[in-house]
């Protein structure tokens, strides 16, 4: 039965920038990003189908939105809900910047439709833990239950936690837009032929593996160790690209020019900051707290379309569900 009167429930998760392990769910390593988030608001009514409302934002494909309502339909079903919603997602930042920009929205809608579901009064089949919504929303999209945590997440094993290290917890995050070209080639194209791609399992065998690493690097302050990491698995993805059939790719020649000024730059001074790209022409750095002045130094030395900062100086923590 829905509901006679009007409410609206509002949610507000962040992005996340996955530094291993991009394209898989049991083992990853994830940075949450708090100035760049995503806010859903559900309104109920009083029939049982949900309706898309276009916001002032970006506007999303027919399947991106039909994919979005059937994970709501999913989280209804999973709860034993049959009300209706009116759905509004709006993100703080331009969609098509290589983030997981679908991982704050799947994991907002996730929290949201929760909120409301368990505040209507109505029975439902049970009451969830924070873990069991991150669950929950990774049935719509992997990556978004890193959303759930922060300021690192990581996923061994098919396990997720969260997980703080100190002074790596305040690291800076840019977004580096490297032209104004737009992919060509959809998520689910992209799994797809990543799926039949013979080196895929060496790959995921490698994943897991970095992973563990990397770990262990951030809990010993290993900077060097941890950028070996994030470069190695960020090679080895971008090569999965090329050797798939068809290959595709997201270089160009502005962010080959980008990844080899930061390369560089580790070369000359054994130090800098972690990089990485992931599904776009984006290349992504973080720098530690004592790296400013090295931050300000190579962003006036590069050449990119745009840049948009995923942290705020004094970091908040997880954006909270409101």
């Amino acid at each position: 039965m829905a509901l006679d009167k009007q409410a609206i429930y509002t949610a507000q998760m962040p992005a996340n920038v996955c530094l291993i392990g991009h394209l898989f769910a049991s083992s990853s390593l994830a940075f949450s990003l708090p100035k760049l988030h995503t806010t859903v608001s559900l309104t109920t009514h009083r029939g049982t189908k949900d309706t898309w409302k276009i916001t002032n934002t970006e506007r999303l494909s027919y399947q991106s939105i039909d994919n979005y309502l059937k994970h709501l339909q999913r989280v209804k079903n999973h709860l034993g809900y049959n009300g209706g919603f009116f759905v509004q997602s709006n993100n703080s930042f331009p969609i098509g910047l290589g983030l997981s920009s679908s991982s704050s929205s799947y994991s907002a809608l996730t929290a949201c439709a929760v909120k409301a579901i368990q505040a209507s009064g109505q029975p439902i089949k049970q009451m969830m833990t924070h873990d069991e919504i991150s669950l929950l929303s990774a049935e719509g999209k992997h990556s978004s239950k890193h959303s759930f945590y922060s300021p690192w997440s990581i996923a061994e094993n098919n396990s997720m936690a969260g997980a703080s290290f100190a002074e790596f917890d305040q690291l800076t995050h840019v977004a580096l837009k490297a032209c104004d070209q737009q992919k060509r080639i959809g998520m689910e194209q992209i799994l797809s032929l990543i799926e039949k791609n013979p080196r895929v399992e060496e790959y995921a065998n490698q994943v897991r593996k970095r992973v563990f690493l990397a770990h262990d690097c951030l809990e010993n302050k290993n900077w060097k160790g941890l950028f070996d990491c994030v470069w190695e698995d960020f090679i080895e993805l971008h090569q999965l690209f090329h050797t798939c059939k068809p290959s595709f790719s997201f270089h160009s020649p502005a962010t080959k020019a980008l990844l080899q000024q930061v390369k560089h730059w580790w070369d000359i001074y054994d130090d800098g900051p972690l990089l990485t790209m992931g599904m776009g022409y984006v290349v992504h750095l973080l720098f530690r707290p004592d790296q400013q002045k090295m931050k300000r130094k190579m962003l006036d030395s590069m050449q990119y379309h745009t840049c948009i900062e995923g942290t705020e100086s004094n970091r908040e923590l997880m954006g909270a569900i409101a």
